[in-house]
């Protein structure tokens, strides 16, 4: 029996990680809505990249037919061995274009796709009889999408919010909208970010928490001291834009489904990413419904 249970813990612990590309990356790949073109600007981090795997394919779908297809390399990321590095075979950061419709973007390492999500486009005429504009419009992940940043070893780190944000969402019709996310503790506000988002498209922000207006930075080691549900509020032109949820408890914050390491789905969100080279925490929030 002990030999047994010995076998069933050796095969477990030998059972690799699922690869997974960091969302957070691939949510980033700039849009162009004048010319429905990509950019990938950046690499994108792999993590647990198969051992000896070098080639991936970028795939944009429409109706489960690739209609972009991208080759990639992977690089590895030395010092940190569990991470790649996604880039462009050729070099060429551009992609695309694409028109209006249902779409998928994923990523595909040895003929399996391990990241995907799925997003759509919609083609609107711009209403200026003089100097008309054809604009695409996206909406998919981002409209929802939101976590939290937060440091492997924590050396007095502060809490930051990775978020994307559009002019469209706020409501606004100028060309900057102030906005602001409040983190509350039950009904007590601990947590403050003041901006501006001056894009019309999804544009990524990732605010360092205050205290209050003027105020210093919430760290991350105190908050998770302080155990209990959490609520992080967007707000613009006087009302509530989106909120999600959060739990503190045993040190660190509570993950969802996607967000855990041995999920399976191609919606992954894995819990790191490197950022400035620096290995990150990221706990993905759940949207209040």
């Amino acid at each position: 029996m002990r030999y047994f249970l010995l076998l069933l813990a050796v095969t477990a612990f030998a059972q690799p990680n699922p690869t997974r590309v960091a969302m957070d990356g691939l949510l980033k790949i700039r849009f162009f809505p004048q010319r429905g073109e990509f950019m990938m600007a950046e690499s994108v981090p792999v993590l647990f990249p198969p051992p000896g795997e070098t080639k991936a394919r970028l795939l944009i779908k429409k109706g489960g037919v690739a209609v972009v297809t991208k080759n990639m390399i992977i690089e590895p990321w030395p010092p940190h061995t569990v991470f790649g590095n996604l880039k462009a075979a050729d070099g060429q950061m551009g992609f695309g274009p694409v028109g209006a419709g249902e779409y998928t973007m994923s990523v595909e390492m040895g003929g399996k796709e391990i990241s995907a999500y799925k997003f759509s486009v919609a083609v609107e005429k711009g209403g200026d009889a003089f100097d008309p504009k054809t604009e695409m419009v996206r909406s998919g992940p981002w409209s929802k999408a939101a976590f939290l940043l937060g440091p492997v070893e924590d050396t007095g780190h502060s809490v930051e919010v990775g978020i994307w944000l559009s002019t469209r969402e706020l409501g606004g019709t100028q060309r900057q909208v102030p906005y602001t996310m409040h983190l509350l503790q039950g009904a007590k506000q601990i947590g403050l970010v003041e901006g501006v988002v001056s894009d019309t498209s999804w544009e990524y922000f990732h605010p360092e928490v205050r205290t209050g207006h003027g105020g210093g930075p919430v760290k991350w080691g105190a908050l998770m001291k302080a155990p209990g549900a959490y609520t992080l509020e967007l707000r613009a032109l006087g009302k509530t834009v989106r909120s999600y949820k959060f739990q503190v408890a045993g040190g660190k914050v509570t993950r969802i489904p996607q967000n855990e390491l041995g999920y399976a789905g191609a919606d992954a969100l894995p819990p790191q990413s490197l950022i400035a080279d620096v290995r990150m925490q990221e706990f993905w929030l759940a949207p209040i419904q």
